[in-house]
Order: C-alpha cells, then sequence, then structure tokens
C-alpha cells in the first residue's frame, strides 16, 4: 500500500506544480509503458518466433506507442486525477485512443490509395475499429467491470492490483472479466 500513497503523492505533487514529482510520474508512466511493451514482445515471440518480420513490425509499434502514450499523458489535463486508479485508467483511455487513432488512419490510407491491400491486414483493421465500438458501448452500459477490463489487458495488471484500485473483492474482478470477455466475444461475432 506504501507505493500506492507514493504515487497519489506524486499525483497531487504534479498537480500543484511541483516539478520533481512530475519526473517521478512521468517516469512511473514511462516505466509501465515499457513494461506493457516488453510483456507484447514476449507474446509476439512466442506466437511468431524470434525472428519473424510480424514480430519485429509489432515491436517496433509498441515502442511507439509507449512514446505517443507518454507525450499524449503529459500533455493532458490532470485536474480530475486525485488517486492512482484514475492515473491508470487515464493511461488505458489514452493508449486505447492512439491505437484506434492509428487503426482509422491506416483505414484512411488504404482506401486512398489504388493498390491491392493484403485482405488480412484490412480485416484487422476493421475488427480493431468494431471492437472499440464495442468496448464503447460495453463502458457506457457497465463502467466498472470495463474499468476492470481496460486495466488487466492495456495496464497488465494482475486481477488482485486490480481489485485493490477499484476497490472491490478478487472474485468479482474475475466475475466481471469473464463477463467482459464473454459479453464482448458475443458482440464482436453478430457483427
Amino acid at each position: 500500500m506504501t507505493s500506492d500513497s507514493k504515487l497519489t503523492d506524486l499525483i497531487h505533487g504534479w498537480q500543484s506544480g511541483d516539478k520533481q514529482a512530475e519526473n517521478l510520474l512521468y517516469r512511473s508512466a514511462y516505466l509501465q509503458l515499457r513494461k506493457i511493451a516488453r510483456k507484447e514482445r514476449e507474446r509476439c515471440a512466442n506466437k511468431y518466433g524470434d525472428t519473424n518480420i510480424e514480430m519485429l513490425d509489432r515491436a517496433c509499434s509498441t515502442t511507439i506507442l509507449i512514446h505517443e502514450s507518454y507525450v499524449k499523458i503529459s500533455s493532458s489535463k490532470t485536474s480530475h486525477i486525485q488517486n492512482q486508479r484514475e492515473y491508470y485508467l487515464m493511461v488505458t483511455q489514452v493508449m486505447r485512443q492512439i491505437l484506434i487513432d492509428n487503426a482509422r488512419a491506416n483505414q484512411a490510407k488504404k482506401r486512398q490509395k489504388t493498390k491491392d491491400w493484403s485482405c488480412t491486414k484490412e480485416s484487422d483493421t476493421e475488427q480493431l475499429i468494431e471492437l472499440n465500438k464495442a468496448l464503447d458501448c460495453f463502458s457506457e452500459l457497465y463502467p466498472r467491470q470495463s474499468k476492470a477490463l481496460t486495466l488487466k489487458y492495456l495496464i497488465g495488471l494482475k486481477n488482485q492490483e486490480i481489485s485493490e484500485l477499484l476497490e472491490c473483492s478478487n472474485s468479482l474482478i474475475e466475475k466481471d472479466l469473464k463477463f467482459s470477455r464473454s459479453w464482448l466475444q458475443s458482440k464482436l461475432t453478430t457483427v
């Protein structure tokens, strides 16, 4: 719990203009984003192999995501952030916005070019955009479950960490995550 209160103290210091607290908070965000990128690299390496082109592209994309997220977080309004939970939720929202914006930009580029594009790349982009729409709908209907889902899969927190941040039981988080996956899966299969 000391790290939670330390992060909350850093957030309050950041909001009051303390440059040292701002520096430490950004460093914390950057390290968290690096941790997510490392997990993504490991997942890609297991799926595609260490020397596969797909693996190298994904590793590059996660590095870009880290830097874009870091820049966007540093220029975000912070008056609504009061604790660690709100901070992590802001980070997940920033990362999701960047991913969706990139997917939309790639889709727009593909429409403008006359070359034939691979169906798999186009369908991946369309699936990401459909997933974003489903997540938006899910967030409106089930805010707590949506927060648990984003903390789990975008930030990479463990269930226990999520339950502490959202101030509910670990078993409730497990149920929320199971429900979230089921709900999203049903919506995405009907699209």
